[in-house]
């Protein structure tokens, strides 16, 4: 029977053992091999860290499982809820190392994913389980976090919860030595929250503004072929939020319940909602063709305010680790689309609209200039993300 709540009472905690050159942390303090409940040693391989874990079966109480999990969180509060969380996992024989997101209350269980590394080893016997990997320091969120070591079972390749109370240290410790923070990755962000992040940003960012611009104002260059660029301009936004949104389904393994997440999860409904809605509009002389053009067009622009208001959550979550002048940048962007693009073209429309040659010419300048910016943004934005400040 699965355990969906998890007690917090954490009446062991874990101490600092004199390891040399090492981080080291022991409960009961001092103890030795199989006296301690567990141990935790982290030595420093340049840009990677060799992390090595043991933990009583007994005290798990996974004395017959064979499959099972031996892991590893970094809170920055000291609890459950905000912990970055890496595991040693067995499953039907094969090893993994994985990252969960922690919680404060009962989830359902979490499936098994790819292996960060191929760089471990996980045994048990009839008194530990001993777990020894090697994993690039980016993976790590370690400077001044509560160290959690924790076990429990596996089954069918889910990771279900400890039957005991994961230990944790009382002070805040740190992993990274002083000399990592003149070091590259120090400020490396997970590879899956950049792809996330970079692909998101190009979907909705690039190919949905774009698209949107195709669809209002491209008619009289296009004329009768805009529904299809506007349409593989939509379909190749889908195929790239689709890479975006399985790279964070990779990282988190479920869906948060924080502002950005629910946010994020509403704007993929709707942006399914809006393909449909789209493919499937009526003939031009149908009753409903209005108004389902009207709810489209109204469904796109409050699709593209949730959009904006997310970008901004979603890089306030990692602001600490990308340059400040990001945000401005996104500000700028979103006064362009508004002024620039929106307006622009409004007012173009109303000065040349009378006269077609002209409006054509003057509107295909336009949108050069506008497909520019909208451009530039876009891989300014994805190379200040991708690139150490």
């Amino acid at each position: 029977m699965y355990i969906h709540y998890l007690l917090l009472l954490l009446y062991q905690t874990l101490s600092v053992s004199s390891c040399p050159n090492n981080p080291c942390f022991t409960s009961p303090p001092e103890c030795t091999g199989s006296s301690c409940i567990v141990q935790f040693e982290n030595s420093d391989y340049g840009s990677a860290f060799n992390v090595s874990m043991t933990a009583q079966v007994s005290y798990f109480s996974l004395d017959s499982s064979e499959n099972f999990w031996l892991g590893m969180g970094l809170s920055e509060q000291g609890s459950m809820g905000d912990s970055q969380i890496t595991l040693c996992t067995k499953s039907s024989g094969k090893t993994s190392v994985i990252q969960v997101k922690g919680y404060s209350h009962g989830v359902l269980p979490t499936s098994i994913g790819p292996s960060l590394t191929s760089q471990v080893s996980l045994s048990k016997n009839e008194m530990v389980i001993s777990c020894n990997f090697l994993l690039h320091k980016s993976f790590f969120d370690g400077e001044n976090r509560h160290l959690f070591i924790g076990a429990g079972p596996v089954e069918d390749n889910y990771i279900l919860y400890h039957h005991s109370t994961p230990l944790i240290s009382e002070d805040p410790v740190n992993l990274f030595s002083e000399a990592d923070s003149d070091l590259p990755y120090a400020s490396v962000i997970d590879f899956r929250i950049l792809l996330h992040a970079s692909a998101m940003i190009t979907g909705y960012g690039i190919f949905l503004v774009v698209g949107i611009y195709t669809s209002r104002y491209l008619k009289a260059i296009f004329g009768s072929a805009w529904y299809k660029i506007h349409t593989s301009i939509m379909y190749g936004m889908v195929i790239i939020v689709a890479v975006g949104f399985g790279s964070i389904l990779l990282k988190v393994r479920t869906i948060n319940a924080g502002v950005h997440e629910l946010v994020g999860f509403l704007i993929i409904c709707l942006t399914i909602f809006q393909i449909i809605l789209g493919g499937c509009r009526p003939y031009k002389k149908h009753s409903a063709r209005n108004s389902t053009t009207f709810l489209h067009l109204f469904i796109g622009c409050f699709l593209l305010i949730l959009i904006v208001i997310n970008i901004f959550l979603g890089l306030s979550k990692i602001q600490s680790k990308i340059p400040n002048h990001i945000f401005v940048i996104q500000g700028i962007y979103v006064i362009w689309i508004v002024f620039g693009s929106i307006l622009g073209n409004e007012v173009l429309k109303h000065l040349y609209g009378n006269d077609h040659n002209v409006y054509v010419k003057k509107l295909k300048l336009y949108t050069m200039i506008n497909i520019g910016v909208i451009l530039m943004y876009g891989c300014t934005i994805i190379i200040l993300l991708n690139v150490v400040d």
